[in-house]
């Protein structure tokens, strides 16, 4: 328990000091600007790799195909 205090103390200290230089905005700045880079190529795999969507004729009148023909509701 003594050692988690101790390094919670030099970690906030040496995060307060790197907050105070700003070398933890330019930090943030680079992550941001990664994920960003990162997602847009995610997004962009995910348009090239996925398949058209099929539309059955059941589903295509917005209404849900049931076996029975009746609403879902009706018990």
């Amino acid at each position: 328990m003594i050692r988690t205090l101790i390094f919670g103390a030099i970690a906030g200290y040496v995060g307060k000091k790197l907050y105070d230089e700003g070398k933890l905005t330019e930090f943030k700045d680079d992550l941001v600007a990664r994920y960003s880079e990162a997602k847009a190529k995610l997004e962009d795999q995910r348009i090239q790799d996925s398949p058209a969507p099929v539309v059955t004729p059941a589903t295509a009148s917005g209404t849900p195909a049931t076996a029975s023909g009746a609403s879902p509701l009706a018990h």
